[in-house]
């Protein structure tokens, strides 16, 4: 065997033992593809991380892919059961498989390998990702039809056009009355297995239940009575003609809620803060920059600060309820706002016509300051 190959084996081992690396391809399939960044990391990434496993070691070992090619057929049966379009999923998979390409050519640059046998690596590798590749299409596709025969399939399919705003007529063909009010309710479950248990306690009789774009989904004249342990935010009841857009809002308002660790039927209207707040990122940051620059965001004191000005403002201003809260005695919580105070320009109790102003600007500053949001959420 080629001293270079061995080495470019090695190499291959090496970054298939790094965690770094497999994050960094579903940063770039994420990155690539927003309906793939739209769903969970660790969804992305499990298959991500079969795929390059089962392709290194066809390379390491010097073997066709052979059974291991089974591993595309997970993901393009996922995808198509979710909603992702084909497109979407090549669109990660083609910016993953870029990024892994573009590490080989950058840690092999300058070494004692050759570039005749780095070119011969990249062009094989090529091939097999080729192959995954085809084995994508060909399973999603035959995925896709074999749904197309069902009667399910007619009703999943209204669901997802009423949801991208297709037209509302389609709705009417499968039970839906153009003149009622329906909530929109998405469900923070991106398996299709999993979503298999919680789609029948979704499903009503005057509404669609469903995969679309990644999540389960449902529309249906009433809230689900049934108590669960996963997160569902729900949309006020609204005529099918705004269906759509309060989907959008939901879609939005979920990645809020996962944020802030909460779970069971969460109403949309109840996040109408957490939603502006992390749609409005840039905001966030000026508001904390402006509020908080006496703060020190590596001080644990400091944070303690705004953590209790927080449940302040989240308690009213009410000092017994926040030593409730954060398990203090009230004096200790009087302290930390004289402190909080004497750092920034934060007023405890500011009067005037303005006061409600003034704590929603103070809330959404120490929100933006205790827990940054990106840009995308």
């Amino acid at each position: 065997m080629p001293a270079g190959r061995t080495k470019l084996r090695r190499l291959m081992e090496q970054m298939r033992a790094e965690p770094d690396t497999v994050e960094g391809v579903t940063a770039a399939a994420r990155a690539k593809s927003a309906l793939v960044a739209a769903l969970p990391q660790q969804d992305v990434q499990r298959h991500i991380a079969a795929l390059m496993a089962a392709v290194s070691s066809a390379y390491i070992d010097g073997v066709e892919l052979g059974d291991s090619i089974h591993v595309a057929d997970r993901l393009a049966e996922d995808r198509a059961l979710q909603g992702i379009p084909l497109a979407s999923l090549l669109e990660g998979f083609q910016a993953g498989r870029h990024y892994v390409m573009t590490q080989i050519f950058e840690r092999t640059a300058g070494t004692e390998i050759e570039p005749a046998e780095v070119f011969e690596c990249l062009i094989e590798l090529d091939a097999m990702a080729n192959e995954m590749q085809n084995r994508l299409v060909h399973v999603y596709r035959e995925t896709e039809l074999s749904l197309t025969r069902t009667t399910h399939a007619v009703r999943l399919q209204a669901l997802r056009s009423l949801l991208h705003k297709g037209p509302t007529g389609n709705a009417a063909a499968v039970g839906l009355d153009p003149r009622k009010r329906y909530h929109c309710v998405i469900a923070d479950v991106s398996a299709p297995r999993e979503a298999r248990q919680f789609e029948a306690a979704l499903t009503t009789a005057d509404g669609l239940c469903g995969m679309v774009d990644g999540y389960l989904c449902a529309v249906s004249g009433r809230l689900p009575e049934k108590k669960f342990d996963i997160l569902l935010v729900a949309a006020p009841a609204v005529p099918a003609a705004e269906l759509a857009g309060a989907y959008r809002l939901c879609q939005t308002a979920l990645a809020s809620a996962r944020r802030r660790n909460l779970r069971g039927l969460q109403h949309l209207t109840s996040l109408a803060l957490p939603l502006s707040v992390d749609t409005h990122p840039a905001l966030g940051r000026m508001l904390a920059a402006e509020h908080l620059a006496g703060l020190d965001h590596d001080d644990e004191f400091h944070r303690l600060l705004a953590k209790t000005a927080l449940a302040y403002l989240e308690h009213g201003g009410r000092t017994d309820l926040v030593a409730s809260a954060l398990h203090v005695h009230p004096n200790t919580v009087k302290h930390r706002l004289r402190r909080m105070a004497e750092l920034t320009s934060f007023d405890p109790t500011p009067n005037g016509n303005g006061s409600l102003a003034h704590a929603l600007r103070w809330w959404w500053a120490l929100q933006s300051w205790l827990s940054p949001v990106g840009d995308k959420l």
